[in-house]
């Protein structure tokens, strides 16, 4: 799991780098006391090629001077064997610096991200249903002061998991607490300390609410969650960024996430990302396929996220089969469904598992047992291996979601036919 306390903890390993070394130039001093000593502090400095060089001049200097051939021949023999010394002892040297410099077990080009799962063979990835922060949500966290509220009961368990991700019902930005009866949202930026505390690694913004405020709602709560460390899938400044997967490196492994909007649901094809305007990536069967089997090809796991379905049905359509079908053909190991409100099966398919919607998680929607009822899974993935599911019904009180247990748990699953 991507923690803010993770960042500093790749800090500290780039700090063990050992530091560059710093080569000053030691310029000779002013005053030398004689040509003789000036010459031999050259050779001493020069490197080799020309202290070899110096020493040719110095041998000739004393011939010149009538030196003894026995003395000059001597001499010729200590000079030559102390030069041949010198460099040996220079490489020598220099291979002993290279070796205590270069820094041992430290990856360059990847970030490695701490896990409370200890099984390095195995990532697991927890995923909810809609998020949402605004109307009486929000009206609460602001009276409180606390905008952590919402996931007080279920932090600890959706940082249980290497990777956390969420889908986000609300555009970010400043303005007034939405109306109870709009269904135009909006949060403050100061609700995203609460994905922040919930530990969401990833946020998809491919819904039909993220566009309530068009484009500089998208680009602000784009911005707001970039800031808070947040990845986001499924919109961008344009079609690309749009459809680009949001990736997450754990345990050495690569996890690609992609997020679609069902263009046939309000507001329809408004707010669909183009070749250069910014919007949302829509429900395109044929693009995903592309965009899936691109990520397959780069990434160790590819999850898709599909915003589709018929809110409070308890059955998915049609699309909702053929696309999801279509991303586990493609590559694909999970796709995960929202909008419905309300949970749907449950279908393993393939080499992968499709949760064609996982309800509501945090939400103000009261009127029936059923939208106050949604699922968080946990799911592991295990090269060569089908993904493992785990599910935890979630029970929302007053907007708090809370993970039902024990007997409370295999009622709920009963009831939801898993």
């Amino acid at each position: 799991m991507i923690k803010k306390k993770l960042k500093k903890k790749v800090a500290l390993t780039k700090k063990k780098a050992p530091a560059k070394k710093v080569h000053k130039k030691v310029l000779p001093s002013k005053s030398v006391p004689n040509k003789k000593s000036e010459s031999v502090l050259a050779i001493h400095k020069a490197p080799l090629h020309h202290r070899l060089k110096k020493i040719k001049e110095h041998l000739n200097n004393l011939r010149q001077e009538h030196v003894s051939p026995k003395i000059f021949t001597h001499m010729h023999g200590i000079f030559i064997w102390s030069g041949i010394f010198v460099a040996a002892m220079l490489v020598l040297a220099a291979l002993f610096a290279y070796s205590d410099n270069v820094p041992q077990n430290v990856q360059t080009d990847s970030i490695n991200i701490f896990s409370g799962n200890e099984d390095e063979d195995i990532v697991t990835l927890v995923a909810t249903g809609d998020v949402l922060l605004a109307r009486y949500v929000e009206q609460r966290m602001r009276a409180t002061g606390d905008y952590t509220l919402p996931f007080a009961k279920v932090a600890d368990f959706l940082k249980s998991a290497d990777v956390t991700f969420g889908n986000l019902e609300t555009p970010i930005l400043d303005g007034v607490t939405t109306p109870k009866d709009s269904t135009t949202f909006r949060a403050d930026p100061k609700t995203v300390k609460g994905l922040q505390f919930a530990g969401y690694d990833v946020m998809s913004v491919a819904n039909n609410h993220t566009m309530n405020y068009q484009i500089p709602g998208l680009t602000n709560t784009l911005k707001e969650l970039k800031k808070a460390g947040i990845l986001t899938s499924g919109g961008g400044k344009n079609q690309d960024f749009a459809r680009a997967p949001a990736v997450v490196e754990v345990k050495g492994k690569t996890i690609a996430f992609l997020s679609y909007v069902d263009t046939k649901i309000p507001p329809r094809n408004y707010g669909i990302a183009n070749y250069n305007t910014a919007g949302l990536a829509g429900m395109d069967i044929e693009a995903m396929k592309n965009d899936v089997k691109n990520a397959s090809a780069a990434y160790d796991i590819v999850v898709v996220s599909m915003h589709s379905g018929t809110e409070y049905k308890k059955e998915p359509t049609q699309l909702q089969k053929d696309f999801a079908h279509a991303a586990i053909d493609s590559g694909a190991s999970a796709v995960i469904g929202a909008h419905p409100h309300v949970v749907q099966p449950v279908e393993y398919y393939g080499n992968g598992v499709i949760f064609y919607s996982l309800g509501n998680f945090v939400f103000d929607q009261f009127f029936s047992a059923d939208v106050k009822t949604g699922l968080a899974v946990r799911i592991s993935f295990e090269e060569g291996e089908k993904p493992v599911v785990e599910l935890f019904p979630v029970k929302i009180d007053t907007t708090q979601p809370r993970i039902l247990e024990g007997a409370e748990r295999e009622e709920t699953l009963k009831k939801l036919g898993l």
